[in-house]
């Protein structure tokens, strides 16, 4: 009898063991497909080789989640009444509510539809997930990530300098792995960077704590030779921030020190180590000034990124300004910033266009007032709170390191967020909603629990709205990607020269899912551009008109439209048209010498040397001379045949310099047209 107990007791166990197996694979693959598999997705199809193809990744590991939800017969709405959950839900809802109103085109609500993804996500991977899942399966997949892209960025690194001495920074913009850029790649790397010290130091197996050793340095090594100089601040306050910590523990008699004592010893030598290293690398394999000047400008407005981010956040206040409460609108920030001119910026040449200020915090207060930029602001406040208040509460040495950790990742996100644009990445979200999850799930957690029919209406019917919208989302994303694949098409057509072609790619990719390419530029404007060239100037204004309704500061939509306005003979609009893109961009050359022509072909001579005021006198367009010849040309014949001295027409110079000389008398000293005329007479008499 005894022996038959035993034995039930046995079997019940391994059946129990058995049952758990399943799920715990199951919830292991979603989370490593979205820390590792997402994050690692690229296409070539796309503009942009990483956006919406991980945005897609997105919904799908979105849709394994809520499959994962749902099956689970177990219903408690856990995390619900954290803070940190009701500020990202308000955030999530105003935004969503926002685009009622406003600008609600096709890129507002794909914006939405990535808020919406990650507030569902930090939603699922709290009710899925216990603190110690999510917590190791976040690390590991994080860590294992770190090792890729670290292998990744060396071997990017070593093909650079293969080619000589680097260029600081200009080289290592070509170490970026599949991010799409060194800026994302670093800020990645550093995410990491914490959760592989963590791993290193608390991780048993002695074989994977060196590996991981080796790879937090490689990953130093990096951070610091890519000269970025928002992850060196980053790195610097992680410093800062262990050393408080340290003293802290200190004086609170921690025996956090004595337990993790010689892990941290090892970690500090190597990196010191991989730290001398950075700096003889400098030394040897780079061009060592341009080194030297670019670590001296960190602090430097008055030149370079700096200026050009002083410049973005000051246009970025009057937008603020103008729409202090809800903002301009999802997406419009690309827009609305145009009409303030781009003087002063990278972006002066007409062919740069900023699509974000370089600022989240500014950024997302532009587009949804300061109410938005309130609840995105309090957001981290409150994550931050968390972070530092687990790590005081745990008693628990590894625990608490773990909190560290997300408190470093924190510290660098927000930095990124300040000087850059985390906001707008799928993989620096993924991260950071992770690590919203770490913390709620931290924290001391409530439950919902409904039973009976309740439960399984309010389960079943909170799926099938959470599924509905997943898979609307990864509808809209796809569409998205299908556009953006045409726009590409298109892109290379247009360099080609085959207007039929780029016509054809256009006309497939503008749908209601995709309207404007990722720099702003409405696609009707690429088609308008090709039906301009085959001499079609009606259908070239049909397409500008529906381009300029969708960016109306965008001065080559406005431009072109004026330039088709001319080829049908109505040179007034042309004029107006003309008039606004200057009033933009005063200093729009292209422009000016249009508006130059048409006062010019209509004998307004007057009006046509007065747009030549907009160029500077020493542009190098190689049009501006040949202008200046034919307008003053033709105003003193005008002046000559007034004053009767019609037989002194005949000896004007032939010279485009001449012209230019009298013309550049008349801008700096300010002598009319006529006192030059005079002179030139005087000058004549003895012929």
């Amino acid at each position: 009898m005894l022996y038959l107990n035993a034995k039930h007791t046995f079997v019940v166990n391994n059946n129990f063991m058995s049952q758990n197996q399943i799920p715990l694979l199951t919830k292991i693959l979603p989370l490593f497909g979205l820390l590792l598999v997402v994050s690692l997705l690229s296409s070539h199809a796309t503009l942009d080789p990483g956006l919406l193809i991980r945005f897609l990744g997105l919904q799908v590991i979105l849709a394994l989640l809520l499959v994962q939800w749902v099956v689970n017969k177990q219903f408690k709405l856990r995390g619900l009444k954290s803070s940190l959950w009701i500020v990202w839900l308000l955030f999530a809802m105003f935004t969503g509510v926002r685009l009622l109103w406003g600008n609600s085109y096709c890129d507002s609500i794909f914006e939405w539809m990535k808020i919406f993804s990650y507030q569902l996500l930090l939603f699922l991977l709290i009710q899925n997930y216990s603190f110690k899942e999510l917590q190791k399966g976040s690390t590991w997949s994080l860590s294992i990530l770190g090792m890729v892209l670290a292998i990744w960025g060396l071997v990017e690194l070593v093909e650079v300098m293969q080619s000589g001495k680097l260029n600081i920074p200009l080289s290592t913009y070509q170490v970026k792995a599949i991010l799409g850029h060194r800026n994302l790649y670093a800020e990645i790397l550093f995410l990491i960077l914490p959760f592989q010290i963590y791993l290193a130091v608390t991780e048993k197996s002695r074989l994977f704590s060196i590996l991981n050793v080796t790879f937090c340095n490689l990953s130093l090594f990096l951070l610091i030779v890519l000269s970025n100089r928002s992850v060196w601040l980053s790195l610097v306050m992680m410093t800062l921030l262990f050393t408080g910590f340290v003293l802290w523990n200190r004086q609170q008699k921690s025996t956090f020190l004595l337990i993790l004592n010689k892990p941290f010893r090892w970690i500090g030598i190597t990196f010191s180590v991989t730290l001398l290293l950075s700096i003889l690398f400098f030394v040897f394999f780079t061009v060592t000034n341009e080194a030297e000047t670019h670590a001296g400008n960190i602090l430097k407005i008055d030149n370079g990124s700096g200026k050009d981010r002083i410049e973005l956040w000051k246009r970025t206040l009057q937008i603020i300004k103008e729409k202090p409460i809800f903002g301009c609108g999802a997406a419009n920030w690309k827009i609305e910033m145009l009409k303030y001119g781009n003087k002063g910026l990278v972006s002066e040449d007409n062919v740069t266009y900023y699509q974000r200020p370089h600022n989240d915090f500014l950024w997302i207060a532009s587009e949804y007032g300061l109410i938005g930029g309130i609840l995105y602001l309090l957001g981290f406040l409150i994550a931050f709170y968390l972070a530092w208040a687990q790590i005081k509460k745990q008693q628990e040495t590894r625990r608490q390191l773990f909190f560290l950790s997300v408190l470093f990742a924190l510290t660098g996100f927000a930095i990124f967020s300040f000087f850059s644009f985390p906001h707008e990445r799928i993989v620096s979200n993924i991260i950071l909603f992770t690590l919203f999850a770490l913390l709620i799930k931290g924290n001391t957690e409530t439950e919902i629990e409904t039973t009976g029919l309740k439960k399984r209406t309010l389960k079943w019917m909170s799926f099938l709205l959470l599924a509905l919208l997943v898979v609307g989302s990864f509808y809209y994303g796809y569409q998205r990607y299908t556009s953006e694949s045409h726009t590409k098409l298109a892109l290379e057509a247009k360099m080609e020269n085959q207007p039929k072609r780029v016509i054809e790619e256009i006309e497939q990719a503008e749908s209601a899912f995709y309207q404007m390419d990722p720099l702003s530029t409405p696609l009707s404007w690429y088609e308008g551009l090709a039906w301009y060239q085959l001499g079609k100037p009606d259908s070239a204004i049909r397409c500008f008109t529906t381009a300029l309704a969708l960016n109306p500061y965008h001065v080559h939509v406005i431009n072109d439209l004026a330039s088709s306005y001319v080829q049908i003979g109505e040179n007034e609009k042309a004029i107006s048209l003309y008039k606004k893109a200057l009033k933009i961009y005063p200093e729009f050359e292209e422009s000016a010498l249009n508006l130059c022509a048409v006062y010019f072909n209509e004998h307004q001579n007057d009006s046509a040397l007065s747009a030549l005021s907009y160029l500077d006198i020493q542009t190098s367009n190689p049009n501006f001379k040949p202008y200046i010849k034919a307008i003053l040309k033709a105003k003193i014949i005008s002046i000559l045949t007034k004053q009767g001295k019609t037989e002194l027409i005949h000896s004007l110079p032939d010279d485009p310099e001449w012209y230019f000389l009298q013309y550049k008398t008349h801008k700096i000293e300010g002598i009319s047209i006529e006192n030059l005329i005079f002179d030139f007479s005087k000058q004549q008499k003895p012929y």
